[in-house]
C-alpha cells in the first residue's frame, strides 16, 4: 500500500517538474520601443529534473503558424542555427547546452534594429532533453507576446485659421475678438486612444497652463508601431492675448510642456485705436509721438518768425528814433574841392532824426533874428575827413603834408593819414 502510494507522488512529482522544464521570457517585459534592446531568452526551468539537453528552439508566429527562427545544439561548442536569414542580420543568438542548469537560448535585437510591429509578435521555446530516469522529454512553452510602448516623437507644426474660412491662413496676428481655429496632427504614441493636448502661456505668465476648450479628435491611423491623428481646438482672442504663445504636445506625463513631442505657435493682436476700431498697425503711443514732433518743429519755426520781426521792429525803432548818418556827398549843396593827392573817401556826417533837425534850424533862425536884426540862411556846420591809405611798408615814418590854404569860410577840414605807424 506503502510502495503504491510513493510511486504515484512519484509520478505527479515528474509530471510537474515535465511541464515546466522549459521557461520563455522578454527582458524587460514591456520594450520601450526606440529605447530598449529586445531580448528573448529560452531556458530551463527545472534542471535537477533533467539529465541532459538536446536542443532549444526559438519559434515565432507568422500567418499561420509558428516558425522556428533560431535553435541551438548539443556540440563541442554548442551550435546556432538560423533559420530567418533576415534576422540574422539585425540581430545576435548565443546559447549552450553544457548542463542543464546552464542551458539557453537568447535573442537580442538591437534597439536601433528593431522593426515595429514586425518584430513585436506571439514568440514561443521548444526543448528535447533526457530526464534523471532516462525519458526522452519534448516540452514546449505557452506562446508570449511581446507588450510594447512607443513614445511620440514627430508632430506638426500648428496650422490657424479664422473659424468658418476655409483655408488655413498664414497670419498670426489678429484683431480682438477674431475667434481662431488651432489644429495640430502628429503622432500619439502606440496606444490609439492617446491624444494630443493644448497648453497655452500668456504675458506675465510664467507656466504653460492647460486650455479649458474641448478639442475635436480625429481617428486614429497606425503608422509602423505609433498611431497618429489630430487635434483641433477653437479659441477667441481677448485683450489679455497681446502675445500667447500655444503649444501642443503628446506623450506627456499629466503637466504642460512634458511632452515627448511639442510644438509652438505664437499668436498676437493687431494694434489698434481704443474706441475706433481701426486696425491699422500704427498704435496710438506712435501718433502722439508724431504729434509732439509736428508741434515741436511748428513752435520752433513760430519762435524764429517772432525773433526775426522783434529784431526787424527793434532796429527800425532803433534807426527811426536814433541818430542818422550821411556822408558828404549825401549833404545838399556839397560841392567842396577833392583831395588832390589821393582817393577820398566819404565818412559818416552826424544828423539828427528830421523833427529833431527842424527844431534845430527853427531856433538857429532864432537866434540870428535876435542877434543880427536879420535873416540870414541857418548855418550848416560841414566836417570832413580825408583818409590817405599809405602804401609805405609798416615802420616807415609818414610826415603829415601840410594841405593848401584856402580862402575862409566855415567849412572845417581834418586830413588824417595812415601810415606803418600811428601819427
Amino acid at each position: 500500500m506503502k510502495l503504491t502510494f510513493a510511486c504515484v507522488v512519484l509520478l505527479y512529482f515528474t509530471s510537474l517538474a515535465s511541464a515546466q522544464d522549459i521557461l520563455i521570457q522578454a527582458l524587460p517585459q514591456t520594450v520601450i520601443y526606440g529605447e530598449n534592446d529586445l531580448v528573448i531568452v529560452c531556458s530551463i526551468s527545472n534542471p535537477s529534473l533533467l539529465s541532459s539537453v538536446f536542443f532549444i528552439q526559438l519559434l515565432r508566429n507568422s500567418s499561420t503558424t509558428f516558425e522556428t527562427v533560431v535553435s541551438v545544439t548539443t556540440g563541442q561548442p554548442a551550435t546556432i542555427q538560423w533559420k530567418d536569414s533576415a534576422l540574422q542580420r539585425r540581430a545576435t543568438a548565443i546559447g549552450n547546452l553544457d548542463s542543464p542548469s546552464s542551458a539557453q537560448l537568447r535573442l537580442t535585437i538591437d534597439k536601433d534594429s528593431v522593426l515595429c510591429p514586425a518584430d513585436f509578435k506571439m514568440y514561443m521555446c521548444k526543448m528535447s532533453g533526457l530526464t534523471t530516469a532516462s525519458d526522452v522529454v519534448p516540452k514546449e512553452t505557452s506562446p508570449i507576446t511581446i507588450s510594447y510602448t512607443a513614445k511620440p516623437n514627430v508632430i506638426e507644426m500648428p496650422r490657424v485659421r479664422i473659424l468658418n474660412e476655409n483655408f488655413d491662413t498664414p497670419d498670426r496676428q489678429f484683431s480682438v475678438g477674431t475667434a481662431i481655429q488651432l489644429t495640430c496632427r502628429g503622432e500619439v504614441g502606440s496606444d490609439a486612444s492617446m491624444t494630443i493636448r493644448w497648453c497655452a502661456q500668456k504675458v506675465g505668465e510664467f507656466t504653460f497652463t492647460g486650455l479649458a476648450q474641448t478639442p475635436i479628435y480625429s481617428e486614429s491611423s497606425l503608422s509602423g508601431c505609433l498611431y497618429t491623428r489630430s487635434s483641433t481646438i477653437t479659441y477667441n482672442l481677448t485683450n489679455q492675448d497681446t502675445f500667447t504663445q500655444f503649444l501642443c504636445e503628446s506623450g506627456d506625463t499629466g503637466l504642460c510642456g512634458t511632452g515627448s513631442a511639442i510644438q509652438h505657435v505664437n499668436i498676437t493682436l493687431k494694434p489698434s485705436t481704443e474706441g475706433s476700431g481701426n486696425t491699422n498697425p500704427r498704435t496710438a503711443d506712435d501718433t502722439s509721438d508724431a504729434g509732439i514732433i509736428a508741434g515741436g518743429v511748428i513752435g520752433g519755426l513760430a519762435a524764429l518768425i517772432l525773433i526775426i520781426l522783434l529784431v526787424y521792429f527793434l532796429v527800425l525803432r532803433r534807426k527811426s528814433d536814433g541818430e542818422s548818418y550821411r556822408t558828404k556827398e549825401d549833404v545838399p549843396g556839397y560841392n567842396g574841392p577833392a583831395n588832390p593827392e589821393g582817393p577820398v573817401y566819404s565818412v559818416p556826417v552826424k544828423d539828427n532824426p528830421p523833427h529833431e533837425r527842424q527844431e534845430l534850424l527853427e531856433e538857429r533862425e532864432e537866434d540870428d533874428h535876435r542877434v543880427n536884426g536879420t535873416t540870414q540862411e541857418p548855418r550848416r556846420e560841414l566836417h570832413y575827413a580825408d583818409l590817405d591809405i599809405a602804401t609805405q611798408p609798416p615802420g616807415t615814418k609818414v610826415k603829415p603834408k601840410p594841405r593848401p590854404r584856402h580862402e575862409p569860410s566855415s567849412t572845417e577840414y581834418a586830413s588824417v593819414s595812415f601810415g606803418g605807424s600811428a601819427v
